[in-house]
């Protein structure tokens, strides 16, 4: 077993710790039914142990500090149409990265979608306003200029920026109640549709809807929707699909890990097996900008959610290792598999805590 450049074969990996094993009851069972085994076998054996135990630690190193794999995103998006599919006005900011060296200078074609921007009650929390359709509007044109930085251009569903809990319930409870209002939820799922057929995307990114990076219900449900009418159109047209696959759920994160994210940093959701495909935004693009720095300016751009960092208070300053993005491929994931549910997170949502606040 070899660790290959910048990855190791999680399927290597499990052979080599059954090889230990089965050398372990190996060696035991030599000694309880052997003893006259000469010393030269002892020895060989114990060599092997030791050679499989260092050979495992050091690919365990491996695969903790480098990817688990690498594909050039910079030539394999070039001359496609992107399609980023979200739930709010500024989900966008992780592939900012990938979308402005793609759209802004390698002729790719970046549309985006935003589904439930109405009636968001997202500025209170970060400005203080308590009028959901004033923070709408404002939101809206945030993300119309954030899609024009870009190179793109952006529709949207307006559907209703509910908050329920975050959770596979409260999940299900926002399905539910954009279905009660926009004619059910085949009518939502046919609004993607039509985005689908309209747009002709090759390449579609969106949150990981096994947990949305931050566990948020809207995250996971408008990808699991956008999914369920992909499923709708011709397989042999169907355009691949990558997933954001970080973590921003303060919640299970030490404290280095949050100091870090807070500073900027990517992180992959913890534990996760599947292969990881890595975009480095500390890439230097044409003009002599990073990656990064459309990252910050569209940050920037979404004041109400970024007040701090629009204001300059906040400067973001992750190390380049830390500017890699972490992506997963629709089919190396179960994307109807729920990793919020287990961790009980507590937030201000409708449901729990009375919110939104009355005016």
């Amino acid at each position: 077993m070899t660790c290959i450049k910048d990855r190791c074969r999680v399927a290597e990996v499990d052979e080599a710790e059954e090889l230990t094993a089965n050398a372990r009851e190996g060696l035991c069972r030599r000694r309880s039914s052997r003893r006259g085994t000469t010393t030269a076998m002892t020895h060989r054996l114990k060599l092997l142990l030791v050679w499989l135990t260092l050979l495992l630690s050091g690919c365990a190193t491996e695969r903790s500090m480098k990817p688990a794999a690498e594909i050039d995103f910079s030539e394999h998006l070039r001359g496609k149409t992107l399609l980023f599919v979200a739930a709010h006005p500024d989900d966008e900011w992780g592939v900012a990265p990938l979308f402005a060296e793609a759209c802004l200078f390698n002729g790719a074609k970046c549309h985006f979608v935003v589904a439930s921007e109405a009636r968001s009650w997202g500025c209170f929390p970060t400005i203080g306003l308590r009028d959901p359709a004033e923070c709408t509007r404002i939101r809206r044109d945030e993300m119309i200029k954030s899609a024009t930085a870009l190179g793109g251009k952006v529709t949207f569903f307006g559907w209703e920026d509910a908050f329920y809990a975050f959770d596979q319930a409260g999940m299900e409870r926002n399905i539910a109640l954009w279905a009660k209002d926009n004619g059910g939820r085949d009518a939502l799922v046919a609004r993607f549709k039509g985005v689908i057929d309209a747009v002709k995307p090759g390449v579609i990114f969106s949150h990981d809807p096994r947990h949305g990076t931050t566990c948020h219900p809207n995250h996971r449900a408008v990808t699991l929707l956008m999914l369920e009418a992909l499923n709708q159109t011709d397989a042999n047209t169907r355009p691949e699909v990558w997933f954001e696959n970080d973590l921003f759920v303060e919640d299970i994160m030490d404290a280095p890990t949050k100091a870090a994210v807070d500073n900027g940093a990517f992180f992959p959701w913890p534990k996760d097996r599947s292969p990881m495909y890595w975009y480095d935004a500390s890439k230097v693009l044409p003009n002599g900008k990073t990656g990064f720095d459309y990252l910050v300016a569209t940050m920037k751009t979404h004041a109400t959610q970024y007040p701090d960092i629009a204001s300059g208070r906040r400067v973001l300053a992750p190390t380049k290792a830390q500017q890699r993005i972490p992506f997963t491929r629709l089919q190396d994931i179960d994307p109807k598999q729920d990793l919020c549910t287990a961790l009980a997170l507590e937030r201000p949502t409708f449901d729990k805590f009375g919110y939104p606040p009355s005016k």
